[in-house]
């Protein structure tokens, strides 16, 4: 039922046009840090790391470790999500959960079973029309982290391969799969005034924002994380970013772009 999960997602996406992706993998790290298996030298933190050393570092986690689950949750531009009939005839409100499986595959000349999860999983997302040139501009990619989740989502368009060498080329392969309008939360909330703080995992900043996805009891997987920083930046969006607009941070990720000093008030 892969292709008619996704053709389900594609057909919301007029109504919906808000994408959050999360990634549930392999390579460590939290929804506050992200800071991966790599380990740094005594007295280095990451946050110190230029934005080229960063994107390295992330690299050597996203092509390492596996994928395990993909989380994917529609809203539209008042943070509504669409709501499904279940096959027992009642509707809700629906999110999406699709699960890779890292199994080696001795039988395949020791390819994985993993990359071809990936590949069948990035073929149905093209075939079906949620990536594709024809949603550019329509549809609005978001995550939180993006460096790792939307690493990860890319790991899967190409099928496992490794991420691109630099920044720079892995920045121009996202606008190439999703186009210009791609957010990362954690960017916009290091724009906030300096007396609003918004750091901290996941869970902590969609309680603290009053999100509904808060209410649910974790730990969470791949499907409930995506609600939650889909709830997470729309709540941002209105409270912080209602009268500027959130346009001008389009495309920039949280450790590959420095933000300017945020307002002071």
């Amino acid at each position: 039922n892969l292709m008619a999960e996704l053709a389900a997602i594609h057909a919301l996406l007029p109504r919906y046009p808000y994408v959050t992706v999360h990634a549930e993998h392999g390579a460590g790290g939290d929804d506050g840090g992200e800071d991966g298996r790599v380990i740094l030298p005594p007295c280095v933190r990451l946050g110190d790391l230029p934005a080229a050393a960063r994107y390295a570092l992330a690299k050597i986690d996203v092509d390492a470790f596996p994928l395990l689950q993909l989380g994917i949750t529609l809203c539209d531009a008042h943070g509504r999500l669409p709501a499904l009939r279940a096959p027992w005839g009642a509707t809700a409100e629906s999110v999406w959960q699709f699960a890779v499986f890292p199994g080696r595959d001795t039988s395949s000349g020791g390819s994985g079973a993993a990359t071809m999860t990936l590949r069948t999983l990035a073929y149905a997302l093209f075939a079906s029309g949620v990536v594709s040139p024809g949603t550019w501009g329509r549809v609005t990619w978001v995550a939180h982290g993006g460096l790792y989740h939307l690493g990860f989502l890319l790991k899967v368009l190409t099928g496992g391969a490794p991420l691109p060498e630099t920044k720079e080329e892995f920045l121009a392969a996202l606008r190439g799969y999703l186009g210009g309008k791609v957010f990362d939360v954690r960017y916009l909330a290091a724009r906030l005034p300096a007396s609003v703080s918004l750091k901290g995992p996941l869970a902590y900043l969609a309680a603290l924002l009053g999100a509904p996805a808060a209410a649910a009891r974790e730990p969470w997987q791949a499907g409930e994380k995506s609600l939650a920083a889909c709830q997470v930046f729309m709540r941002i969006k209105g409270l912080f970013f209602a009268w500027d607009g959130v346009d001008m941070h389009a495309g920039r990720i949280h450790g590959l772009h420095t933000p300017p000093p945020p307002p002071s008030s």
